[in-house]
């Protein structure tokens, strides 16, 4: 049995590094894309385990990336 916390731990630290690195949200089919590429969890799974859409989870991921900025 995998460790699907660890998956969804990984894939959320890649997502918010994305999101720093570009300074943009990812549309669900290029995170998608990378999810693939580097064996990550996708948007649907991302959101399945969260409880909440891939969208609000990369807004607040950004929400948060702009006040740690303004520190």
């Amino acid at each position: 049995m995998a460790n699907y916390e660890q998956y969804y731990q990984e894939s959320i630290e890649a997502l918010t590094q994305y999101i720093k690195e570009n300074k943009s949200i990812p549309t669900e089919k290029v995170w998608n894309k990378i999810a693939f590429a580097k064996n990550l969890l996708t948007s649907q799974s991302l959101g399945y385990l969260s409880g909440i859409k891939f969208s609000d989870i990369c807004k607040d991921i950004y929400k948060n990336y702009k006040k740690e900025k303004t520190l």
